[in-house]
């Protein structure tokens, strides 16, 4: 079960604004590709995730 300093963790997270390493443009939580330039965030979202987990692995 999730604990609430993860739960806290996760959401600073999602807050966080990020940018498209292409064009700059802000991206929105959910966004899969830039809506600016059409690049693919799935790198991205993948190197995203695992520092997260191994954020949230670390307590």
């Amino acid at each position: 079960m999730a604990t609430e300093s993860q739960i806290q963790k996760v959401m600073s997270n999602l807050s966080e604004v990020q940018a498209c390493a292409n064009c700059g443009t802000r991206l929105r939580f959910g966004d899969l590709e830039c809506p600016h330039c059409g690049g693919d965030l799935e790198d991205y979202l993948r190197q995203w995730a695992e520092e997260l987990i191994n954020h949230l692995e670390s307590e």
